[in-house]
């Protein structure tokens, strides 16, 4: 069953979008900042409201042999968080000044988890193990697991300009529950989106694109029309088995963002933790290897 296309114009798909609250995560790393600038821009093209949170983990005062040095510790560290949430709130005002800004220290996860939890799109930076942003452990995991939004992650290397993310879009599809919410939270992206493109995983060539065809229907019910493409799994090499680093599914994600780069796509959009998320702690998935691994924006839903 094939429909035509529907012809929206930017007025009627800013106002079919369903995203209307939008929040950034900060920290006060200059990073932050094309973090804040990208998520500025969604939030004008579709209408929704941008809030940043600059929630991070309080500094450790550690252990001391007395009570004085303790409070001097205490005083010290407090003076230094309070410069941090300083350094983010100018850092916001610098994207916009009608961006508003909060900030929450103590349980920065938790409440992270209830801010997402009552927004429509989150967005944030990957995290950077070279350049620690104060985040607590496991920020992302417990986000995406629990907060219940679609998370836009921007790497802190980009292959491709940030003002072209959502014009090429690739959407990785496989028949579980994780890439059909994937997939619904990314219409008000799709709609705007120049070309896309609809990509499987086949572990073998005789697999074709039939699993594409009912997602493909679905999108043009949307009036969005996609192009598929299906990917073949590299088969790991015994030595690459034997790395103590070897994750099971890395070499989905590196063929993920091959293809990205080989198609000129700017933005991914994925399910997130199709395992349990103890599984791909273990044993590595697609989910954590594209999260360490990123070089374009990628949506996630779980």
């Amino acid at each position: 069953m094939s429909t035509s296309p529907v012809e929206c114009s930017e007025d009627e798909m800013a106002a079919s979008s369903k995203i209307k609250s939008i929040v950034v995560h900060v920290s006060d790393n200059p990073r932050s900042a094309q973090v804040v600038a990208l998520a500025r821009r969604f939030a004008e093209a579709m209408g929704a409201h941008l809030a940043a949170v600059h929630a991070v983990a309080p500094s450790n005062t550690g252990a001391y042999l007395s009570p004085e040095a303790a409070s001097l510790a205490l005083d010290l560290h407090e003076g230094e968080d309070q410069r941090r949430v300083q350094r983010a709130s100018e850092l916001v005002k610098a994207a916009g000044p009608d961006i508003s800004f909060s900030s929450e220290m103590g349980d920065s996860a938790e409440a992270m988890v209830q801010i997402a939890r009552n927004c429509d799109l989150l967005v944030m930076g990957q995290q950077d193990p070279q350049v620690p942003d104060g985040s607590a452990d496991g920020l992302i995991g417990r986000l995406l697991v629990s907060g219940g939004c679609p998370i836009l992650f921007v790497p802190y290397v980009n292959d491709t300009p940030l003002e072209r993310c959502g014009e090429r879009v690739l959407v990785a599809w496989c028949d579980k529950r994780e890439s059909a919410r994937a997939l619904r939270d990314a219409l008000p992206f799709l709609q705007r989106a120049k070309h896309i493109e609809l990509v499987r995983f086949a572990e073998t060539a005789e697999l074709g694109p039939e699993p594409l065809l009912r997602p493909q229907a679905y999108l043009r019910q949307h009036g969005i029309e996609c192009t598929l493409k299906v990917l073949h799994q590299r088969e790991p090499s015994l030595g690459e088995r034997l790395m103590s680093s070897f994750m099971p599914d890395a070499s989905v994600a590196e063929a993920l963002l091959s293809h990205a780069a080989d198609s000129d796509s700017d933005l991914i959009v994925m399910g997130g933790y199709g395992q349990t998320r103890l599984w791909e702690l273990v044993l590595g998935g697609v989910t954590r290897s594209m999260l360490h691994s990123m070089t374009v924006p990628v949506l996630m839903s779980h």
